[in-house]
């Protein structure tokens, strides 16, 4: 297992000065260059009433003074409600939004290309009809999985018609979506044939006609001509690796098909967030609460891809010790439902979950932005656009589902999706260098879980105070006990344990839900924990 122990290192994200650095997996690059405003297509928008056509922007990061030219790439979506920034009563939905600029740079410096960009937006989330409001959001993802689409065609084009200007490997594209972004990544992963969205929630009651119709819309890669679609860079595949979802979610499980073609999927989702389901449930209007259509989140996605063998690509990476996959692991048999959904479990492989304290609703805490300069920045479009927005008014939406908003908590959340991101794109691309470093295939234990009541685990009191007590049969002994809090960090390790008897003290630790996991020689085992 060679390199194992920096590895171990790098996920707990402990880096020591002098340490190698691995391509993929840290970031090796000081500075990141961008070229702002590169058209990848062109085509029709509804946004303004009168269909016309939109150049589609994106906005492209390198790393600064890199040698190599044959590099994965990173498309990112934004999030927005599919509406135009602050007329989505939020103060995401650009190509600037924080996140956005902080995943584009830290891809950029661990050597990726990556790629913000937009699509086209333009719905009617406050029709009083659910057949509009339902009809009009899948027609805004429809154009956004063509636009994706889009993008990665002219991608591959640009490599063989245009000298490859970008460094890109064609064959190594990974297509990530934040919120609203995340439909797009997941649509443009498994929407591929046309019957798949004529099914019984997408046909209007009234008229039982369709939602979209391809002489209208176009077909599913937007490749031919229609009323509503222009085609672009027609004869390139369309076709990535890799499918990242952070708090989006897929208009419909049946799209997953578990052919070849299919790309690696990965996700994040905050389980209590009240717009997108983590697992089963529907779509509500953030403005409105109204509901729009049921649809399958991160967890359930995932979940099906890991079925079908689709993620089988990513399978060693679970081997690798990593307090993530762990914390994940601790999870699988904890039982979850958010109101309105359906029953699931808090873990399943290579989902993270982020739990938010007491189980608070929560959405986007990898967002933040300035006050100060959110009040400059709508000023400034209300003397443009002749519009009326309230910094404070948007401010305070953030807040209510954004609550302690700063810099330094959203960077802590990106540094989580970053680390469990890395090891995994290695695998799924095939990245050479970091797939070395990680060295797969020479590990060979794979953590295992097993009942509690096999091993005989009894936990208590709980809820407690200020000491838990645990015991197993005398035939199997506890080896060591970790402790996460339910934001998946680690709080507590005792190691060799090795008895049937432990006593847990407590701490500085604050009240809350936690989750211990227990390991024996026949496998892990995990409890559910509550201080006072």
């Amino acid at each position: 297992m060679k390199k194992l122990n920096l590895l171990i290192l790098l996920l707990c994200g402990v880096v020591f000065a002098g340490q190698a650095q691995t391509r993929y997996l840290d970031p090796v690059f000081n500075q990141v260059s961008v070229t702002p405003g590169v058209t990848y297509a062109t085509n029709i928008s509804i946004l303004t009433g009168m269909p016309a056509p939109l150049d589609l922007k994106m906005n492209v990061y390198t790393p600064a003074g890199d040698t190599e030219t044959n590099r994965p790439v990173v498309i990112y979506f934004h999030t927005g409600s599919f509406l135009p920034q602050y007329f989505n009563g939020q103060i995401t939905g650009g190509l600037l939004d924080s996140t956005v600029v902080e995943m584009c740079t830290r891809l950029a410096k661990m050597g990726y290309v990556a790629i913000a960009a937009t699509y086209r937006q333009g719905w009617l989330p406050l029709a009083t009809d659910q057949n509009v409001r339902t009809s009009t959001l899948l027609q805004a993802t429809y154009r956004g999985i063509q636009d994706a689409r889009a993008c990665v065609r002219f991608l591959r084009k640009s490599v063989a018609e245009s000298s490859n200007p970008y460094g890109i490997d064609p064959d190594k594209i990974v297509m990530w979506g934040q919120g609203t972004g995340g439909y797009i990544s997941l649509g443009a992963a498994f929407l591929d044939d046309y019957s798949e969205i004529v099914i019984d929630k997408f046909i209007n009651t009234t008229t039982l006609l369709p939602y979209i119709d391809t002489t209208i819309h176009g077909n599913v890669y937007g490749t031919n001509q229609a009323l509503l679609n222009l085609p672009n860079h027609v004869g390139y595949s369309s076709d990535f690796k890799m499918a990242v979802n952070m708090g989006g979610a897929l208009g419909d499980i049946s799209w997953i098909d578990g052919t070849e073609d299919e790309p690696a999927t990965m996700g994040y989702h905050v389980v209590t967030d009240p717009f997108a389901p983590f697992g089963d449930g529907p779509v509500i209007v953030p403005t409105t609460q109204e509901f729009v259509v049921n649809v399958s989140g991160t967890r359930t996605a995932v979940e099906k891809c890991n079925d079908l063998g689709i993620n089988d690509v990513m399978e060693d990476v679970l081997t690798i010790p990593s307090p993530l996959t762990s914390y994940v692991n601790a999870l699988k048999p904890i039982p979850f439902q958010f109101p309105g959904q359906a029953p699931t479990t808090l873990g399943e492989d290579h989902v993270y979950p982020f739990i938010p304290p007491n189980f608070r609703l929560e959405s986007g805490p990898w967002d933040w932005w300035s006050k100060p300069l959110l009040d400059a920045v709508i000023a400034g479009v209300n003397a443009t656009f002749m519009t009326n927005f309230s910094s404070d008014t948007l401010h305070n939406n953030g807040l209510l589902t954004n609550p302690n908003m700063s810099a330094m908590k959203a960077r802590m959340y990106i540094d989580t999706i970053v680390t469990y991101f890395a090891p995994r794109a290695c695998a799924a691309l095939g990245l050479e260098g970091c797939c070395t470093a990680l060295d797969i295939d020479s590990v060979t234990s794979v953590e295992e879980l097993v009942d509690a009541g096999e091993v005989g685990l009894f936990v208590a009191p709980n809820p407690a105070s200020e000491e838990i007590f645990f015991q197993s049969r005398p035939e199997s002994p506890m080896l060591d006990i970790q402790l996460f809090d339910f934001s998946g960090k680690l709080v507590q390790t005792h190691t060799n344990v090795k008895d049937n008897v432990f006593l847990l003290q407590r701490g500085a630790l604050p009240p809350g839900m936690y989750v211990a996991k227990v390991r024996f020689e026949k496998g892990i085992a995990s409890h559910k924990l509550i201080f006072r």
